[in-house]
C-alpha cells in the first residue's frame, strides 16, 4: 500500500452559503461529491472546478510527499 499524507492533511472548503471554512481529510474530499457546511449546514459540492482542482492537486501533493517520505526512510 502506498503511504500518502492525505491521511493527515487537512483542507477547508468554503460555505458558498454562510462563507465559513468546513474542514475536512483530504482521502474524505477525494471520496465524497458534497459535503455539509460545519456551520449552516448546507450542501457544499466538492465537484466545482475550483474545489475539484484544490481536491485534486492537494492529493497529488500528498501522494509526492508520502513517496518522498518513503524513500527517505529506506536510505537512513
Amino acid at each position: 500500500m502506498k503511504f500518502s499524507t492525505s491521511d493527515l492533511t487537512i483542507l477547508r472548503i468554503r460555505c458558498s452559503k454562510c462563507g465559513q471554512h468546513t474542514e475536512k481529510i483530504v482521502t474524505v474530499l477525494v471520496r465524497k461529491d458534497a459535503i455539509p457546511c460545519m456551520t449552516c449546514g448546507s450542501r457544499i459540492s466538492l465537484s466545482t472546478p475550483t474545489n475539484k482542482i484544490l481536491i485534486a492537486e492537494t492529493a497529488a501533493s500528498c501522494a509526492r510527499v508520502g513517496e518522498a517520505l518513503i524513500k527517505g526512510l529506506a536510505l537512513a
